[in-house]
C-alpha cells in the first residue's frame, strides 16, 4: 500500500502547484462543509447524505491505485509532505484550527474510505475539546466510533490494519446497522458531555448557550464566573470567532434594556473582567486576519470599541507599523468606531514625532466629528510637513461648525496661497452661509497683479457651492464688467461668476446671464448659456430655486 506524500521537487516554482496539492485542497473544502452540514442537518437527513458523499468523492482521486493518504495538520494550516495545502485559504485555515485545537496532529486515510467514517468523523469533530480528551482523546474516540478507514496522529500502517481489522469485525452485518450505528455514536457523545459537566469542566460554546437561555440572574452569576478560564482556553486553541462570540454576547446583555438592571451590570462586570491585553491583542490581529468578513469585522470593532483605554493606544501604534494598506484602513475604521471616548486618547498623538503617526490621528479625530476637537488642530495647520495641514482642513471640514469655519476663512485670508486654496475648496464642501462675507470681500479687493487670481476664482466656486442669494450682486457685478486689461485672466473670473449664478439661481440673475450669453468672449458665452438652461431646467422641474 503506497502513500501519497510530494517531495518539494514537484514544486517547478512559486507559481506552479502540484496536482495533489490542488485534490487534497479541495477534498479539504468538501470536509470542511461535510462537518457544517453534521451540525446542522439530522444524521438522516438527505442533504447531509449528499455532502458525505461528496466528501467521499472528493478524496477518490487521493486514493487511486490502493495508495493511502497521509498529512500533517498545523496551527496555521496543512502540510502534504513538506508543502503548504492552500495557505490563504481561509476555510482550510479555520478547519485547521479546529483540528488543531482537538490535539490533531496528522490524518491517514485509507484507500476503502467509507461515507460511514466520515459522517462518523465529521460527529466526532463537532464534539467540545474537554469532551474529546474525558473520553481519552480523538484517536480513542474514533476508535470507539468504530472508524476504521481514517485515523488521526497514527502512521504505523501495521498497527492500523491491525486494528482495522479488529473495528472489521465488530461492525454491524445486519439491515438497520446505520440507524444502530447512529445510535451508539450518540450514546458515546453524550457519555463525553457527562464526563466533562460531571466534574464541573464546560467549553465556552456550551457555557455561551447555557447563558443566552438562563432565566435566573443567580444562575447566570454563576455562570459568568466560569467564563475567564474558558475565554483563555478557546484562546490558547486559536478559537477567536468564539472568544468573539463571547464577548458579542456580553456586551449586547449589558446594554439589553429588557435584562434585569442586575444582569446588565453583571455582563459590564464580566466585559471589564475579559479585556485582557491578551484578549484585546488577539482580536487586533484577528481584525487584520486574511478572510475574515466585513461583518466580524464590524463586530470585532464593536467590541474593541468597549476598551478605549486599553485598544486607542494599540490601534494606533499597530498603524502606524502596519505595511498593507488594507489593514491600515480596517484599524483606521476600528479606531473610528469608538467615537467619542477615543478623542482624549488621539488628541496625545497630536504631538507625536513622527508625522504620518499625526496625520493619522487628525484624519480619524475628522472621521469622528467631534465638535469640540475643532479647537484643538489649528496648531497642526502650522506643521512642518504639509501632508499633516491639509489632512488638517479636511478634517475641520468634516467636523464643521462654526469653529471650523473660523479657522478655515483665517487661512483663507493668510499668506499660504496652498492651504488658502483647499480652504476654499472645503468651505464650499461645508455649504455654510457664515463664510459668504469673507469670500465676498476676497473677491472685491483689488489684485491689479493678478496675484490672487486663483483664490478668487475659488471663492467665486465656493460661494456658487453655498448656494446663497447674499452672493448674487457682487457676482452679477463681476460678470458684467469687462477691463482693458488682464482679459483673458478676467474672463476666467465672469465665466466662474456665471457658473456660480446658475449654481444659486436666482431669478434676478437671469438679464445679467442672458446678456452674457453673447458675450465676445467665448468661454463666458458658453458658461452664460449652460447657467441659463440650468435655470430654466429647474423651474421646469418645479424646484423651487427662482
Amino acid at each position: 500500500m503506497k502513500t501519497v506524500s510530494p517531495r518539494k521537487d514537484e514544486v517547478n516554482s512559486l507559481n506552479e502547484v502540484s496536482p495533489q496539492i490542488l485534490q487534497l485542497e479541495a477534498a479539504l473544502r468538501l470536509l470542511a462543509r461535510l462537518f457544517k452540514a453534521v451540525r446542522y442537518y439530522p444524521l438522516r437527513h438527505p442533504a447531509l447524505t449528499a455532502a458525505i458523499e461528496e466528501a467521499r468523492q472528493g478524496f477518490a482521486p487521493l486514493l487511486q491505485g490502493g495508495e493511502h493518504l497521509i498529512f500533517l495538520v498545523r496551527k496555521e494550516g496543512f502540510l502534504l509532505g513538506e508543502l503548504p495545502v492552500a495557505p490563504a485559504n481561509p476555510i482550510l485555515g479555520k478547519l485547521a484550527l479546529h483540528l488543531f485545537a482537538r490535539r490533531v496532529q496528522s490524518l491517514l486515510i485509507l484507500p476503502d474510505l467509507t461515507g460511514r467514517d466520515l459522517k462518523a468523523f465529521a460527529r466526532c469533530l463537532s464534539l467540545a475539546p474537554p469532551a474529546i480528551q474525558s473520553l481519552g482523546g480523538m484517536a480513542e474516540v474514533l476508535f470507539k466510533a468504530k472508524v476504521s478507514t481514517l485515523w488521526v496522529n497514527e502512521t504505523d500502517l501495521s498497527r492500523i490494519l491491525t486494528r482495522k481489522d479488529t473495528l472489521e469485525a465488530e461492525k454491524y452485518d445486519l439491515p438497520g446497522d446505520e440507524d444502530r450505528t447512529d445510535d451508539d455514536l450518540e450514546q458515546l457523545f453524550e457519555s463525553g458531555n457527562r464526563k466533562q459537566t460531571s466534574g464541573g469542566e464546560r467549553d465556552l460554546e456550551g457555557l455561551l448557550n447555557e447563558l443566552r437561555q438562563e432565566q435566573s440572574d443567580q444562575q447566570y452569576r454563576l455562570l459568568l464566573q466560569e467564563m475567564p478560564p474558558l475565554v483563555r482556553l478557546a484562546l490558547a486553541e486559536t478559537d477567536r470567532y468564539l472568544v468573539l462570540d463571547a464577548l458579542y454576547f456580553l456586551q449586547i446583555d449589558a446594554v439589553d434594556q429588557q435584562r434585569s438592571v442586575l444582569r446588565r451590570a453583571l455582563a459590564r462586570q464580566a466585559l471589564e473582567q475579559l479585556g485582557s491585553d491578551e484578549v484585546l491583542e488577539a482580536l487586533v490581529d484577528f481584525l487584520c486576519t486574511r478572510g475574515v468578513t466585513d461583518t466580524t469585522r464590524q463586530v470585532i470593532a464593536r467590541v474593541l470599541s468597549l476598551y478605549p483605554e486599553k485598544t486607542v493606544r494599540r490601534l494606533m501604534e499597530r498603524l502606524a507599523e502596519e505595511k498593507e494598506l488594507a489593514h491600515r484602513r480596517l484599524i483606521i475604521e476600528a479606531l473610528i468606531c469608538h467615537g467619542a471616548p477615543a478623542v482624549p486618547l488621539l488628541t496625545e498623538f497630536l504631538t507625536d514625532g513622527r508625522w504620518f503617526v499625526v496625520r493619522n490621528a487628525v484624519s480619524i479625530l475628522g472621521e469622528i466629528r467631534e465638535p469640540s476637537t475643532a479647537s484643538l488642530l489649528p496648531p497642526l495647520l502650522q506643521h512642518r510637513d504639509l501632508r499633516v495641514a491639509r489632512e488638517t482642513i479636511r478634517a475641520l471640514t468634516k467636523i464643521g461648525g462654526t469653529r471650523a469655519v473660523g479657522i478655515l476663512l483665517s487661512l483663507v485670508e493668510g499668506n499660504d496661497q496652498d492651504l488658502a486654496r483647499q480652504a476654499l475648496l472645503s468651505l464650499g464642501a461645508m455649504k455654510n452661509t457664515a463664510a459668504v462675507p469673507t469670500l465676498l470681500r476676497l473677491i472685491d479687493r483689488s489684485d491689479l497683479l493678478g496675484k490672487r487670481f486663483e483664490l478668487k476664482k475659488g471663492a467665486i466656486k465656493a460661494l456658487g457651492e453655498i448656494g446663497t442669494t447674499e452672493a448674487s450682486p457682487t457676482l452679477v457685478a463681476l460678470l458684467k464688467r469687462r477691463p482693458w486689461w488682464r482679459t483673458s485672466q478676467f474672463d476666467e473670473l465672469r465665466a466662474a461668476a456665471a457658473t456660480a449664478l446658475g449654481e444659486i439661481g436666482e431669478a434676478g440673475a437671469i438679464p445679467a446671464l442672458q446678456g452674457a450669453a453673447e458675450d465676445r468672449s467665448a468661454s463666458v458665452a458658453r458658461a452664460a448659456a449652460q447657467a441659463l438652461k440650468q435655470l430654466r431646467k429647474a423651474e421646469a422641474y418645479g424646484t423651487g430655486i427662482i
